[in-house]
């Protein structure tokens, strides 16, 4: 360790010891946080039937769920310089919950959209920024395999929120339900006590450089902008990078949103409906850790496993129209999980690299915000289609599309 006015700073990244709790905290967040999110789609067909809206129109909640969340990650990740990860999490714990709570009370999908996208979504992005960042600063050399096991706290909660969801509908009807799906996110205060600051030998310059910044910027807005470290676009792949993965998600999302209306579209009982997302939930979380645990082996290049994952998610979002039984359904469900899970894992760990770990948070919140426009409009594009088309048959071909075009970016 070398020291710094009085402050230790650790050499390198522990890789273990107290990180472990920090992954366990990651973990939990992704079961509640991110798992409740995905899990959304289960309200869709109801917040459809109550405000008698068409399908692209009520995909604006979900939509602008997940693209707060990811645009979001931005100032989340300058805020987690300026004031440390564990109060940008239990902050973002309050505001998800005063989301949930207000939508409860909303009468039009106007301010649904404020509501359960625009306050729960900011409360989400706060969390799940800090979140990935910690478990970055605490490990280095099984980064995969910690981010795997962190990440696969998504799979879990997809798993099984969503039949918990419908059975909470069906007793106490979607405006109950969201009562307790806030309670549910207020657990993240606890989660983020976790959180624990870690002195890395790589901050110290990072430090003096923002001592000399504030002697010359004062105010919160230029510390904030002075945390976007917009310069990281300067690194060419930092920059494709982000472009191909504006494509993926585009793919990526349209699932957690219309999997569920599109099984009870044809014919699928609710619960059997809501159990699909569980089915994605299960691939998502096994690939989660699988993948972080298998890539830290070393036998092929992070890249090559990143195209074939694209490469076989994209594949299965185009079969899942033809998937008419359940069994094929469940099928599909499965391999989307499984290829979406181990595409998840292998963000942050490319982040790190290229970027290093020092600029790993603004790298993350630049990442995850570009990623927003995606989120953004990926949703309304499929309802629109469903709403010409009758079916999701072409929503999920371009989809799969989409994540295609991912792939030949990223291999290219």
């Amino acid at each position: 360790m070398t020291k710094n006015r009085h402050v230790q700073y650790q050499e390198e990244p522990p890789d273990g010891g107290w990180g472990w709790f920090v992954v366990l905290s990651a973990f939990l967040s992704h079961v509640f946080i991110l798992g409740a999110m995905k899990s959304f789609g289960v309200f869709f067909p109801y917040f459809q039937e109550a405000f008698g809206q068409d399908a692209a129109s009520t995909s604006w909640v979900s939509s602008i769920m997940g693209a707060v969340t990811l645009f979001g990650a931005l100032p989340a990740g300058a805020l987690c310089n300026m004031f440390g990860c564990r109060a940008v999490v239990m902050t973002g714990s309050l505001l998800a919950t005063t989301g949930l709570l207000s939508s409860m009370f909303v009468t039009s999908l106007a301010v649904m959209n404020l509501t359960a996208g625009f306050i729960t979504g900011l409360g989400f992005s706060f969390m799940y920024t800090p979140c990935l960042t910690m478990v970055g600063r605490y490990f280095k050399k099984r980064l995969a395999l910690a981010n795997g096991i962190a990440l696969s706290g998504s799979g879990v909660g997809t798993f099984a929120l969503p039949p918990v969801f419908q059975l909470l509908i069906d007793n106490y009807g979607w405006r109950g339900s969201l009562f307790i799906v806030a309670g549910i996110a207020l657990q993240g205060c606890v989660f983020g006590t976790l959180l624990r600051p870690i002195n890395l030998k790589a901050d110290i310059d990072e430090k003096d450089n923002a001592i000399t910044s504030r002697k010359t910027n004062h105010g919160l807005v230029a510390r904030l902008c002075g945390a976007f470290d917009l310069s990281l676009f300067k690194i060419p792949y930092f920059a494709v990078f982000n472009l191909a993965m504006m494509f993926l998600v585009v793919g990526y999302v349209i699932p957690f949103v219309h999997l569920v209306k599109h099984a009870r579209t044809i014919g699928v009982e609710p619960q059997k409906a809501a159990f699909l997302a569980s089915v994605v939930g299960i691939g998502d979380g096994v690939s989660r850790i699988a993948y972080g645990w298998f890539s830290n082996l070393g036998l092929y290049p992070l890249l090559r496993g990143f195209v074939v994952c694209s490469l076989g998610l994209g594949l299965s979002l185009m079969f899942l129209p033809f998937a008419q039984t359940y069994p094929s359904m469940v099928a599909c469900c499965l391999s989307v999980g499984l290829f979406a899970g181990s595409l998840s894992t292998q963000t942050a760990v490319f982040l790190a690299e290229f970027c290093g770990v020092k600029r790993l948070a603004s790298a993350v919140g630049i990442a995850f915000s570009v990623r927003g426009f995606s989120m953004l409009f990926g949703p309304p594009l499929a309802g629109y289609l469903y709403d010409v088309t009758g079916n999701y048959n072409v929503s999920f071909y371009v989809a799969g599309g989409t994540v295609l075009c991912s792939t030949v970016m990223t291999s290219a």
